[in-house]
Formats: structure tokens, C-alpha cells, sequence
């Protein structure tokens, strides 16, 4: 048995917000109360000064596995989840092979229930090897546990092979999700076309790219009525038309990554490839825009797009390097920080990381509230600490962040029922 002492807790949808003590026993969320003296046999965590709120959810994690588990695999990318406070993570299918067959969807939920640090869910690719040509047989695939559709990595760029796509998935009761690139636009771009690239002479990667296949997913799900999800938006432009389909009644919903609140293309003035990234990293103005929206609802979840590389890869070229960053233990200090700059308040915090993903793919969302399996996530809003290489639990360390200090750090999480991780400072 566990209590956890003098925390201030974080749950809207249950009505929490102020500090209370809490009795884990067997697992499961005992008493909640303002004071729970302790007794005998019982283990104390005191978390004066520290947050507690539901456990974080990740639409969206590279596990690498399997095929490329020299970069990630699941046991060290849950490592990597907990530190950073989640407990459920969505794995992308663009491995080797492609998720896009029920026994890989099922090898991978069985990984992550042996590895038991938190749960591990495959999406699956929308169509076969994600060469956006055939649909995959979506119905299958998700009674095997897959819990939605994407060639994450590549876009469908097929209107019709998508319009069929959403269709497919939205009878079964399921939704696609699109990295919103038109090929031909972006042309093998390196960074966001603007004033950097053209200082530095990197190949310009124009934002009407994503701008473009941003509109034609959104007025395809006017159209059919179907839901359809974007992946890591980023543009200025892109929030505004996915506003405007809201407005509209479409079903849409988008999500943004930590790395496009927080960093921009002058990452590239030292013409490091750890800063390449798919969407590239664009300018102020567009990381206000995606501020905004998620403070306002346009934009519904953050999702880090965890994407690990090794040293070697990202030491290559500019123009071959893979692109990509990881993220999974920043999310927390950098949407911390939007929160103490007043773009919105814990309770959205919690809504934008933990609830409306849990929701979005169908899974109970974790809840601070009595009879409920522990899952939840304690943090230290203030406490300052290096990336580096002993700090980043990933197997790979691609991050432009690293040596810089980020506030604000996971203290203790715990997943169903369990204490899976605790900082040892």
C-alpha cells in the first residue's frame, strides 16, 4: 500500500484541482481526501510541492520495432515513455515490414505487455507496405488490436486511394491518419523555405506542402463525413484551415508535437541535421499560431512523434540524413511552460496530454478518482535538469535540446496499479 502525500491534484473531468492525499491499495485508487494519516506497513510518498494528474497518453511514438531496433526498440522506448510521465503510447507503422498485417499488430501488443512498463498500441499502415497504393484490410487489423490507420512517415497522396481510406475506417468504427505532405511541393526540401534556408542555401521546404494536403483531408472528410486526423501540424495556415473545417462540421482533429511549440529553424544555423525534421521546424509566427490553437481547441492533443535515429544517421548529410527528433521525456517541461506563460492552465494541460487522446483511441482515459486502477503521473513544476546522455533513456539521442536545461521533471509514475518509474534525484 501506498499514500501519497500533501500532492496537488489535477483532473477536470473529475473535478480535481487542489491538494489532497491519496491511498493506492492492490493497485487501485483507494481514498482521495485532504489528510489520510499513515499506518503501519504502508509506504509514504510525500509530494509537497509537486503535481499529481492523470498519466500522459502519446498518439504518436516511433518504437522502431520491428526492423530497426538499433534506433528504438520497446523496451527502451517505454523506458522513455515513463520517464516522461505516459502510460499509453500509439506506435507508428512505418517499420520493417510495415504494420499492415495482423500478426506484427499482435507481436507488438504482446511485446509491450511482457516489457509491462506501459501500454504499447499499434496503429497500422492505411495501405499494404504504406506504397499508397492498396488499402490494407483495416477491418482485420483492428480486430486485432490496431487502434487507427496511417502511412505516418509518408502521406497518401492518392485522393481517392484517401477518400476510400477514411471511408473504410469510418464504417468500421475506427479513423485514418495523415502526414500531410504533397510530395511534389515539398521536392526533397531540407528546412522550412523562409530567411534561413536561403542564408544557409539548405533546399527550401515550402509550408504550402503541408498547407495543401491539409485542405484536401479536411474537405474529404466534408465530404464523406468521416473523421480524418492530422498528424504533427505545424503551419500557421494549416491551423486556419483546420479551424475552418471545424467550422464546418467536419471530423477532424489534429495534433502538434512538442518540438513545433517550442523550437524554430534557426536550429539549422549550425547546419546540424539533428534539427531536420518532417514537418521542418518553421518560424515564430507559426509556432504562435499553434500555440493558440491549442489553447483554444483547434488543435485537440499534443503527440511528440518520437522519431529515434542513431548517431551515425544523423551525422550523415543534410540532404540524406533521416529526419526526425525524439521527445517523449520534453513534452511535460515544454507544455509546462506554456502553461506559466499563460496560454492556458493544468486543466488543459491534462485535457491536451492525457484525457482527449485516451478518448480519441478509444481507451478508458486514466482518472484521478477512487476505484480506479493508478495510473497517474507526479512532477515537479519547477525543478530544472540537463538533456544529456544520462538523462535521455532513449536508445538514441537525436535531439537539438541536448545540453540545454528544460523545467520542470517527472518525479513518478504509475501504471496500472505500479510504480514503473521514479526519478532517482
Amino acid at each position: 500500500m501506498i499514500i501519497i502525500k500533501n500532492g496537488y491534484l489535477v483532473d477536470p473531468e473529475n473535478n480535481l484541482n487542489g491538494k489532497f492525499d491519496i491511498l493506492i491499495e492492490n493497485g487501485v485508487i483507494k481514498k482521495i481526501d485532504k489528510n489520510i494519516e499513515p499506518f503501519a506497513g504502508v509506504e509514504v510518498i510525500n509530494a509537497e510541492n509537486l503535481i499529481i494528474t492523470p498519466s500522459f497518453v502519446d498518439l504518436h511514438v516511433h518504437f522502431r520495432d520491428p526492423g530497426q531496433t538499433y534506433k528504438e526498440d520497446i523496451y527502451t522506448g517505454s523506458l522513455a515513455a515513463v520517464a516522461g510521465g505516459y502510460t499509453t503510447v500509439v506506435c507508428m507503422p512505418n517499420t520493417l515490414p510495415a504494420i499492415d498485417d495482423v500478426t506484427i499488430v499482435r507481436y507488438i501488443i504482446e511485446k509491450g505487455e511482457e516489457v509491462g512498463l506501459c501500454r504499447v498500441l499499434p496503429s497500422a499502415a492505411i495501405t499494404k507496405g504504406r506504397k499508397g497504393k492498396e488499402l490494407t484490410e483495416m477491418a482485420l487489423l483492428k480486430d486485432a488490436g490496431a487502434v487507427y490507420f496511417t502511412d505516418d512517415g509518408a502521406p497518401v497522396m492518392d485522393s481517392f486511394i484517401m477518400r476510400k481510406a477514411m471511408e473504410y475506417a469510418g464504417s468500421i468504427g475506427s479513423f485514418v491518419a495523415d502526414h500531410c505532405e504533397d510530395l511534389n511541393l515539398s521536392n526533397n526540401g531540407v528546412a522550412h523555405e523562409g530567411e534561413i534556408a536561403a542564408a544557409l542555401g539548405l533546399p527550401p521546404l515550402p509550408p504550402e506542402a503541408e498547407d495543401t494536403m491539409v485542405a484536401r483531408d479536411c474537405i474529404l472528410s466534408i465530404q464523406t463525413g468521416m473523421p480524418v486526423h492530422i498528424c504533427h501540424i505545424s503551419s500557421k495556415l494549416s491551423v486556419e484551415i483546420v479551424a475552418w473545417a471545424k467550422a464546418m462540421g467536419a471530423k477532424v482533429t489534429a495534433e502538434v508535437t512538442p518540438h513545433h511549440l517550442y523550437l524554430t529553424d534557426e536550429e539549422f544555423l549550425d547546419f546540424s541535421c539533428i534539427a531536420k525534421v518532417s514537418p521542418p521546424l518553421r518560424t515564430h509566427q507559426d509556432i504562435e499560431a499553434t500555440r493558440w490553437a491549442l489553447a483554444s481547441g483547434i488543435i485537440d492533443y499534443v503527440a511528440t512523434d518520437h522519431a529515434p535515429h542513431s548517431h551515425n544517421e544523423k551525422m550523415m548529410d543534410l540532404h540524406i540524413c533521416p529526419p526526425g527528433m525524439i521527445g517523449l521525456q520534453f513534452a511535460l517541461p515544454i507544455v509546462l511552460e506554456l502553461v506559466k506563460k499563460d496560454y492556458f492552465d493544468l486543466n488543459r494541460l491534462v485535457e491536451v496530454m492525457s484525457t482527449n487522446p485516451a478518448k480519441k483511441i478509444g481507451i478508458k482515459p486514466p482518472a484521478l478518482k477512487e476505484g480506479e486502477i493508478a495510473e497517474l503521473t507526479i512532477f515537479d513544476p519547477f525543478e530544472s535538469w540537463e538533456v544529456n546522455e544520462e538523462t535521455i533513456l532513449s536508445k538514441s539521442k537525436n535531439t537539438p535540446l541536448l545540453g540545454k536545461k528544460l523545467v520542470g521533471k517527472v518525479k513518478y509514475t504509475f501504471y496500472n496499479g505500479k510504480m514503473v518509474y521514479k526519478d532517482k534525484q
